[in-house]
């Protein structure tokens, strides 16, 4: 449950897939516990025809088929369920025999649970608060038959009821913080043009790697690189042919990295990769990857090329230390002719 997931509307579904199957055993217990002789032949149905139909909307929702049908469906039939088993037991059983209400409150977190999760927050706070009236005034009609037992046992479900209501309305608001919060970090964290990492985490990449590199003694390094001549992509193309050439160019250079490098982009037209490799491994890696974009032909700029900076972590080193070193390779590049590969001690 605590995964992340690619929606919201994704980790609905997944409590969805945990909520049903609670229902059908509320609905299958219901039935059970109760004395066979009991049971009226109504309720008996009601409680079989339910559990099918739980069954069949899990099916939907697992395969995600009708979503939408399956979730108001379901709100109408547990709200269905929720006030009639209430009304039963209240007129049939406290009422006759003065017992309490048992396991009822138990279900109700989820039957609450599922209010909101069905509705939203604002609109699921309305419902819940409309279904808690309708079972208010249904005890109250029936106050005066009530034992001391069974009014203490309608007191307890009425304050619990409001209590799950409460506690899951501001639950909601929590999680809508912390879903929004996410999305933040998510957007403040990787390049909204190419998808790859933005320069904010790519300064906590090279935070971990120079601690590491302290402590461990695990060294790296990294390669700064970018488009030559990237201004005449877009003074003669355009700049929306200039942003499909950096997507282009993330795009094949991620395609020739494993899971020993990280790549982001700096920003503008550079960009930056953090390799577990050293020395002459991470040269070779650089002259792969500027063969690779020299020998590939971006759609609508054609033939371009790019210049590589390169360097190792060394002893007392900061981000910036590291940084202006890969950043001279690269202007060095720029100065002998581009299209090359520079490695900065």
């Amino acid at each position: 449950m605590l995964k992340k997931f690619g929606s919201l509307n994704e980790l609905k579904i997944r409590i969805y897939l945990w909520v049903v199957p609670c229902i059908i055993i509320s609905l299958i217990s219901n039935t059970l516990l109760q004395n066979s002789d009991a049971i009226f032949e109504f309720d008996f149905i009601i409680n079989n025809t339910l559990s099918i139909w739980f069954i069949i909307s899990w099916f939907l929702l697992y395969k995600r088929l009708f979503i939408q049908f399956a979730e108001y469906s379901n709100l109408a039939l547990v709200s269905f369920y929720h006030v009639t088993t209430f009304f039963d037991a209240v007129r049939n059983y406290m009422a006759v025999s003065g017992g309490s209400l048992g396991d009822f409150i138990i279900w109700m977190p989820i039957i609450t649970l599922f209010f909101f999760l069905t509705l939203g927050t604002k609109r699921g706070l309305y419902y819940s608060i409309i279904i808690f009236l309708t079972t208010f005034v249904m005890g109250i009609m029936y106050i005066n038959s009530l034992s001391s037992e069974s009014i203490d046992s309608l007191g307890q479900f009425y304050f619990a009821n409001l209590v799950y209501i409460i506690v899951l309305y501001y639950a909601q608001h929590v999680f809508k913080t912390y879903a929004d919060l996410e999305m933040f970090k998510k957007h403040a964290y990787y390049d909204s043009l190419t998808r790859i990492a933005s320069r904010l985490l790519i300064d906590e990449w090279l935070e971990k790697k120079l601690k590491a590199f302290r402590y461990k003694k695990e060294g790296f390094s990294v390669i700064f690189f970018d488009i030559d001549h990237f201004k005449l992509v877009n003074d003669n193309y355009g700049h929306k042919m200039g942003d499909e050439v950096l997507v282009e160019l993330a795009e094949i250079i991620q395609q020739q990295l494993t899971n020993r490098e990280l790549f982001g982009r700096w920003g503008g037209e550079e960009f930056i990769i953090i390799s577990n490799t050293v020395g002459e491994e991470t040269l070779k890696l650089a002259e792969h990857l500027r063969e690779v974009v020299s020998k590939h032909s971006f759609k609508g700029a054609g033939k371009l090329t790019a210049s590589f900076g390169v360097t190792n972590s060394n002893p007392g080193d900061t981000i910036d230390s590291l940084l202006n070193r890969a950043d001279k390779g690269l202007y060095q590049c720029k100065n002998c002719g581009r299209n090359q590969v520079s490695y900065i001690k």
